[in-house]
Protein backbone atom coordinates (compact mmCIF):
# COMPACT_ATOMS: atom_id res chain seq x y z
CA UNK A 1 0.00 0.00 0.00
CA UNK A 2 1.57 3.45 -0.92
CA UNK A 3 1.20 6.32 1.37
CA UNK A 4 -1.61 7.99 -1.37
CA UNK A 5 -3.68 5.26 -0.58
CA UNK A 6 -6.89 5.29 1.37
CA UNK A 7 -6.62 2.84 4.28
CA UNK A 8 -10.23 2.02 3.88
CA UNK A 9 -11.33 1.82 0.40
CA UNK A 10 -7.61 1.90 -0.93
CA UNK A 11 -8.25 4.41 -3.79
CA UNK A 12 -4.90 5.94 -4.61
CA UNK A 13 -6.66 9.46 -3.64
CA UNK A 14 -5.84 10.01 -0.32
CA UNK A 15 -6.46 13.72 0.97
CA UNK A 16 -6.52 13.67 4.16
CA UNK A 17 -5.10 11.40 7.11
CA UNK A 18 -6.74 10.33 10.37
CA UNK A 19 -5.53 12.68 13.54
CA UNK A 20 -5.94 9.38 15.77
CA UNK A 21 -3.67 6.45 13.55
CA UNK A 22 -2.44 8.85 10.97
CA UNK A 23 -3.71 6.54 8.08
CA UNK A 24 -4.33 8.42 4.57
CA UNK A 25 -8.32 8.62 3.86
CA UNK A 26 -9.83 9.44 1.00
CA UNK A 27 -12.52 12.40 1.11
CA UNK A 28 -15.32 10.06 1.05
CA UNK A 29 -13.90 7.58 3.76
CA UNK A 30 -13.15 10.42 5.64
CA UNK A 31 -15.34 10.65 9.37
CA UNK A 32 -15.14 13.75 10.22
CA UNK A 33 -16.35 14.89 13.48
CA UNK A 34 -17.92 18.33 14.14
CA UNK A 35 -17.03 20.11 17.40
CA UNK A 36 -20.40 21.09 18.48
CA UNK A 37 -20.95 17.36 19.06
CA UNK A 38 -20.28 17.13 22.10
CA UNK A 39 -20.91 20.55 23.45
CA UNK A 40 -22.94 19.82 26.34
CA UNK A 41 -19.70 17.78 28.08
CA UNK A 42 -17.68 20.11 30.77
CA UNK A 43 -14.61 18.62 29.24
CA UNK A 44 -14.13 17.33 26.16
CA UNK A 45 -11.90 14.41 26.37
CA UNK A 46 -8.64 14.60 23.90
CA UNK A 47 -9.65 11.25 22.15
CA UNK A 48 -13.19 13.24 21.19
CA UNK A 49 -11.62 16.32 20.32
CA UNK A 50 -9.89 15.56 16.80
CA UNK A 51 -11.76 16.06 13.49
CA UNK A 52 -11.17 13.63 11.51
CA UNK A 53 -11.38 9.71 11.47
CA UNK A 54 -11.14 6.78 9.64
CA UNK A 55 -13.84 4.15 9.98
CA UNK A 56 -12.50 1.72 12.54
CA UNK A 57 -11.03 4.69 15.21
CA UNK A 58 -14.27 6.23 14.93
CA UNK A 59 -15.99 2.72 15.04
CA UNK A 60 -13.85 2.20 18.54
CA UNK A 61 -13.37 5.45 19.84
CA UNK A 62 -16.29 7.75 19.15
CA UNK A 63 -19.11 5.70 18.51
CA UNK A 64 -19.26 4.16 21.83
CA UNK A 65 -18.91 7.71 23.36
CA UNK A 66 -21.23 9.35 21.26
CA UNK A 67 -24.18 6.67 22.46
CA UNK A 68 -23.24 7.45 25.92
CA UNK A 69 -23.70 11.21 25.66
CA UNK A 70 -27.31 10.49 23.53
CA UNK A 71 -28.59 7.78 25.96
CA UNK A 72 -27.14 10.88 28.74
CA UNK A 73 -29.06 13.60 26.56
CA UNK A 74 -32.27 11.46 26.72
CA UNK A 75 -32.42 11.29 30.60
CA UNK A 76 -31.53 15.21 30.65
CA UNK A 77 -34.62 15.65 28.45
CA UNK A 78 -36.54 13.70 30.57
CA UNK A 79 -35.51 15.03 33.78
CA UNK A 80 -37.56 16.56 36.69
CA UNK A 81 -36.82 20.41 37.24
CA UNK A 82 -37.98 22.44 40.19
CA UNK A 83 -37.69 26.16 40.05
CA UNK A 84 -36.74 27.94 43.80
CA UNK A 85 -40.08 30.17 42.91
CA UNK A 86 -42.28 26.92 42.99
CA UNK A 87 -43.46 26.08 46.32
CA UNK A 88 -43.92 22.64 45.92
CA UNK A 89 -42.85 19.66 48.29
CA UNK A 90 -41.26 16.98 46.06
CA UNK A 91 -40.37 13.45 47.31
CA UNK A 92 -36.47 13.51 47.28
CA UNK A 93 -34.46 10.00 47.69
CA UNK A 94 -31.16 11.72 47.73
CA UNK A 95 -29.77 15.43 47.09
CA UNK A 96 -26.43 16.12 46.20
CA UNK A 97 -24.30 18.59 48.29
CA UNK A 98 -23.03 19.88 45.20
CA UNK A 99 -24.37 23.27 43.08
CA UNK A 100 -24.53 23.15 39.03
CA UNK A 101 -23.80 26.40 36.93
CA UNK A 102 -24.28 27.13 33.44
CA UNK A 103 -22.96 30.14 32.14
CA UNK A 104 -23.16 31.99 28.75
CA UNK A 105 -26.04 30.03 27.00
CA UNK A 106 -27.84 31.67 24.30
CA UNK A 107 -30.96 30.46 25.68
CA UNK A 108 -33.29 29.42 28.67
CA UNK A 109 -34.49 26.50 27.52
CA UNK A 110 -30.51 25.21 26.54
CA UNK A 111 -29.68 26.68 30.28
CA UNK A 112 -31.78 24.48 31.98
CA UNK A 113 -30.95 21.63 29.46
CA UNK A 114 -27.42 22.06 30.08
CA UNK A 115 -28.15 21.86 33.90
CA UNK A 116 -30.28 18.60 33.53
CA UNK A 117 -27.38 17.00 31.67
CA UNK A 118 -25.35 17.45 34.35
CA UNK A 119 -27.75 15.87 36.44
CA UNK A 120 -27.81 12.93 34.40
CA UNK A 121 -24.03 12.68 33.91
CA UNK A 122 -24.14 12.01 37.71
CA UNK A 123 -26.70 9.64 37.87
CA UNK A 124 -29.24 12.22 39.27
CA UNK A 125 -33.11 12.05 37.66
CA UNK A 126 -33.71 15.61 39.07
CA UNK A 127 -32.66 19.60 39.48
CA UNK A 128 -34.18 21.18 42.03
CA UNK A 129 -33.45 24.72 43.13
CA UNK A 130 -33.04 26.12 39.97
CA UNK A 131 -32.50 29.88 39.35
CA UNK A 132 -32.26 31.15 35.85
CA UNK A 133 -31.11 34.80 34.75
CA UNK A 134 -30.11 36.49 31.78
CA UNK A 135 -27.97 39.45 31.15
CA UNK A 136 -28.71 41.64 27.62
CA UNK A 137 -25.87 42.46 26.12
CA UNK A 138 -25.83 45.08 22.90
CA UNK A 139 -23.52 46.03 20.41
CA UNK A 140 -24.70 48.68 18.76
CA UNK A 141 -28.18 48.54 17.52
CA UNK A 142 -27.99 44.98 17.98
CA UNK A 143 -29.14 43.35 21.03
CA UNK A 144 -28.82 39.87 22.31
CA UNK A 145 -28.94 38.15 25.91
CA UNK A 146 -26.79 35.78 27.54
CA UNK A 147 -28.43 33.02 30.33
CA UNK A 148 -26.72 31.70 33.19
CA UNK A 149 -28.31 29.49 35.81
CA UNK A 150 -27.61 26.96 38.92
CA UNK A 151 -29.73 24.25 40.55
CA UNK A 152 -28.71 21.03 42.76
CA UNK A 153 -28.68 18.08 41.05
CA UNK A 154 -31.05 14.93 42.86
CA UNK A 155 -32.77 11.81 42.91
CA UNK A 156 -36.71 12.02 43.07
CA UNK A 157 -38.99 9.11 43.47
CA UNK A 158 -41.52 9.80 40.27
CA UNK A 159 -43.83 7.57 41.01
CA UNK A 160 -44.60 9.51 44.50
CA UNK A 161 -44.32 12.73 42.52
CA UNK A 162 -47.33 11.24 40.12
CA UNK A 163 -49.38 9.95 43.42
CA UNK A 164 -48.96 13.32 45.00
CA UNK A 165 -49.74 15.36 41.25
CA UNK A 166 -53.02 13.08 41.03
CA UNK A 167 -54.01 13.85 45.09
CA UNK A 168 -53.73 17.27 44.45
CA UNK A 169 -55.61 17.24 40.87
CA UNK A 170 -58.73 15.41 43.02
CA UNK A 171 -58.43 18.54 45.80
CA UNK A 172 -58.83 21.01 42.87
Amino acid sequence: MSANECVSCGKPKAVTACDVCSEPLCKKCDQILQPETFSFLAKIPEELSHLHYCGSCFDSIVAPELDAYHQTMEQAKNAFVFFTTQKKETPLIKKSKEVFKVVNCLDRDETILRLAFFAAQNDYNAIIEVEVSSEKLRNGAYQTSRWSGKGIPAQIDGQKLDLQEQRNAVYR
